[in-house]
């Protein structure tokens, strides 16, 4: 995650430092909160209050070269009203149909409930090997239901994904769908129950999503 500017629209980030274990390792760009009054991993489906996103890299390990790396202090971008930016998640096909995208298992959360992922928008970036899909790259279809079973988006009527084709999905402006990646920095579809980030803007020249926290821990309100 890359903080890009406030909610006011004020550009300037600032960052505070927070308790943390010397031995945790976190990542630079990671959203984060506190458990015990210090600095952890947010969970990859987390729906609880969040503090912000780490403005350092923190190994838990000594480097001589950096002596905060398992200091006991870690410097996070904590303000509520923070956008931050990162990578809009990524389905690869393994089925469809010309209304219908069926993503490679384990890549959209089996989990999720019915309509989860409405109002979504699917945009073709890549075609598999041997691909037969006649939808042009970057042609964008809007999805208009979403089935649990079979993890099946129903998709405006068009080329036939085919197993390979790799699409991204920009969830709903508004929308709270998005799951952590496992390092925490960027956003997926992979864990069911996430409602941490809200979706608040989309950015398709350069591939990215921007969100803010639902819940913070300096203002637990909802955005």
């Amino acid at each position: 995650m890359n903080p890009i500017q406030n909610l006011d629209g004020h550009v300037g980030v600032t960052a505070r430092e927070y308790p943390i274990a010397a031995n945790t390792a976190i990542e630079r760009g990671a959203v984060v909160k506190l458990s015990g009054g210090r600095v952890v991993h947010a969970g990859e489906s987390e729906s609880g209050p969040v503090l912000g996103v780490a403005a350092e890299s923190h190994s838990g390990q000594a480097d001589v070269l950096n002596i905060r790396s398992n200091g006991v202090s870690i410097l996070v971008y904590d303000n509520p009203g923070a956008i931050c930016e990162c990578s809009v998640p990524v389905l690869t096909a393994a089925s469809g149909s010309a209304v219908t995208l069926v993503p490679r298992s384990g890549e959209i959360s089996a989990a999720a409930a019915d309509d989860t992922y409405n109002g979504g928008t699917l945009r073709l970036i890549a075609k598999g090997s041997g691909s037969t899909n006649t939808d042009p790259l970057f042609r964008e279809s809007a999805v208009t239901d979403y089935t649990k079973s079979g993890t099946v988006l129903t998709k405006e009527s068009g080329g036939t994904p085919c197993a390979g084709d790799v699409f991204e999905f920009y969830p709903a402006i508004g929308s709270s769908v998005c799951s952590l990646s496992s390092h925490r920095r960027n956003a997926e579809l992979k864990a069911a129950g996430a409602a941490c980030l809200q979706v608040v803007g989309h950015d398709k020249a350069r591939h990215c999503i921007r969100v803010m926290a639902v819940k913070h821990t300096l203002a637990a309100d909802k955005v």
